[in-house]
């Protein structure tokens, strides 16, 4: 189960910043096209050059939507992956004073505590998927649950690198536990009968 968990993580995670780095490239385009078409094309030397043509046209009002809800899903997913490359915040004081056994013990009950709220947030997103489903955005006319919808995934992506962090921390104690026990044997071979 531990390496099926693993691996899709990892694929989550690769998929995340693909998806990432093409709403980026996505909004900012969309960024420099409208700075152009305001700034360029209806700037008051653009008029006197070519008075016959009305460049307000080209300045599309959903193109400001569409980045924000861009942004929005970019900032969910980059939730998804600091937590998997674990460069989120962190207070690490008490780490630093435990002994390695409670050390092991204390990042479980924290992976254990981000899990359950990463559940509560899967709930909590599924409900506004279901109360945004009739909403649609002003200028774009999408269906609401697609810029909401970025919470429920957000948490679903977290909640799997969770459990697999947790794994990686039990199966990581099993095995170290495991090597203390086969080090003692091998020094001391009358320790194992």
């Amino acid at each position: 189960m531990k390496e099926f968990m693993t691996k899709m993580s990892k694929k989550i995670n690769k998929a995340s910043q693909m998806l990432l780095i093409l709403f980026f490239i996505i909004a900012f385009v969309s960024t420099v096209y409208q700075v152009f078409s305001r700034f360029v094309l209806q700037s008051s030397v653009m008029q006197n050059m070519l008075p016959m043509v009305d460049f307000s046209v080209f300045n599309l009002s959903w193109i400001e939507e569409l980045i924000r809800y861009l942004f929005v899903w970019i900032v969910f997913l980059g939730i998804g992956i600091v937590y998997k490359s674990k460069e989120h915040a962190q207070v690490e004081i008490l780490l630093h004073y435990f002994s390695e056994n409670w050390k092991s013990k204390l990042q479980v009950l924290i992976e254990v505590i981000n899990s359950a709220v990463f559940l509560f947030l899967i709930v909590y997103g599924w409900s506004i998927l279901k109360f945004t489903s009739q909403q649609l955005s002003p200028s774009m006319g999408l269906n609401m649950t697609l810029i909401y919808g970025a919470v429920f995934v957000c948490s679903l992506i977290c909640l799997i690198h969770s459990i697999v962090n947790i794994l990686g921390l039990v199966f990581e104690k099993e095995k170290s536990a495991e090597m203390v026990q086969a080090s003692m044997e091998k020094e001391n071979p009358h320790l194992g009968s």
